[in-house]
């Protein structure tokens, strides 16, 4: 939903696994979730990808085949892929499955990609062998990877020639010669695979917006210098607005126009609003303090969640994840008017125009996180009140429900 001053609602979700029931649970309540955001007027539903999650932290493998689920119950919400981990894919491959994605929902697909975080992920699924740690390496894949995806997108028929792919593979005689018509596009006179499409291009044109996920500073000049709409949730709020700075002024120097502070970026926050500022935090803390002790903390520390300049001390070491977060802006907990007034003083300062809410923390019940969604939803929102944007329904479609 955009509101009358611009702003867009999003919800962002992670899948935990519970050890007493099956991951096909866990499915059908998110689904419930993703339904309830539709109606609540919500413009966008985003799915996380991570692997090999055994101590039951995001489960989520791939945001592709979760989104297409989504799919075949919702109409208007748009569906975005928050991110898909670019070294850990093969390009053309990915090309393929997020087109047909964005043709079976007829373009509702908002495209994001990452450079992932974990070593054990990128260890074991990127083709060349590189992690986390070799910083230079997986940064090089994933631009070439988001290069190489453009073409299969744009170009028919496509070349690359870079460090880590070459396509078409040189050399190859295409075996398809004798029964395809001859089209010299594709093949040489001598058979030879020389240019490739891949089918079908997505359905919006000439792609799906494009998103990075990602804190840092560089994230933000790298996402202006590649044409890329940044999404972040571990900067503080005071270092939200150099990095929305950084973001308005680098686009407006390539792309040779005026950005506003704010435009073509958003911002993922946890939130959580209940009755009383009391209850939601009696209900949100344990979430909290589990995903960041457990396992946002063990990836990055605390120096990311810090003010500009600032010293993390033994004293901010000793305070509860909770805590430390809340003193730096990093949630949004309490009732409905202290969430409203936050995040309209966040738009205020930062330009914000779009906000992906994170409700369904690690730990808790179904019925908590679709509550505060509801409540959200119906409180919240209409402070910021506004119409549905780029909402499409399937022509002749009829109404699905989930049950």
């Amino acid at each position: 939903m955009r509101s009358a001053d611009g702003m867009l609602f999003d919800y962002f979700f992670l899948l935990s696994a519970d050890p007493a029931e099956s991951y096909h649970r866990s499915l059908d309540r998110l689904t419930e979730q993703a339904v309830l955001a539709e109606k609540l007027g919500f413009e966008a539903v985003w799915a996380s990808e991570h692997h090999f999650g055994g101590e039951g932290f995001d489960i989520a493998p791939n945001p592709i085949l979760t989104l297409m689920h989504l799919a075949r119950y919702t109409d208007r919400i748009r569906l975005g892929i928050g991110a898909a981990i670019l070294p850990e894919w093969h390009p053309l491959r990915l090309a393929e499955d997020v087109a047909v994605l964005d043709h079976s929902t007829r373009g509702r697909v908002e495209f994001g990609v990452g450079k992932g975080i974990t070593n054990r992920e990128l260890s074991n699924l990127s083709t060349f062998d590189v992690d986390r740690r070799n910083k230079e390496a997986n940064e090089a894949i994933f631009q070439e990877s988001l290069e190489i995806i453009r073409k299969a997108w744009t170009q028919d028929p496509f070349t690359h020639r870079g460090t880590y792919y070459t396509f078409p593979k040189l050399g190859v005689i295409d075996s398809y010669a004798r029964w395809y018509p001859d089209d010299r596009r594709y093949r040489d006179a001598n058979g030879e695979y020389i240019g490739m499409s891949i089918v079908p291009k997505p359905y919006q044109k000439p792609h799906p917006p494009l998103w990075v996920v990602g804190d840092s500073e560089a994230t933000f000049t790298g996402a202006a210098l590649l044409g890329l709409k940044p999404i972040t949730w571990l900067r503080s709020h005071a270092a939200l607005k150099r990095c929305f700075e950084l973001f308005r002024d680098e686009s407006s120097r390539i792309q040779g126009r005026a950005f506003a502070l704010g435009e073509d970026a958003a911002l993922m926050r946890v939130c959580f609003v209940a009755p009383s500022a009391q209850q939601a935090r009696d209900l949100a803390e344990p979430g909290v303090n589990t995903m960041y002790r457990d396992y946002l903390g063990g990836l990055r520390g605390r120096d990311i969640y810090a003010e500009p300049g600032e010293t993390i001390g033994e004293t901010d070491l000793a305070k509860p994840w909770y805590e430390f977060l809340e003193e730096r802006g990093h949630l949004l907990i309490g009732t409905p008017d202290d969430v409203g007034e936050q995040i309209a003083a966040i738009r205020d300062d930062i330009g914000l125009q779009r906000m992906l809410v994170f409700t369904w923390l690690p730990g808790m019940q179904h019925e908590e996180a679709t509550a505060s969604l509801r409540l959200f939803g119906e409180k919240v929102v209409p402070k910021f009140a506004g119409q549905w944007r780029s909402g499409r329904r399937l022509k002749g479609g009829k109404e699905r429900r989930w049950t």
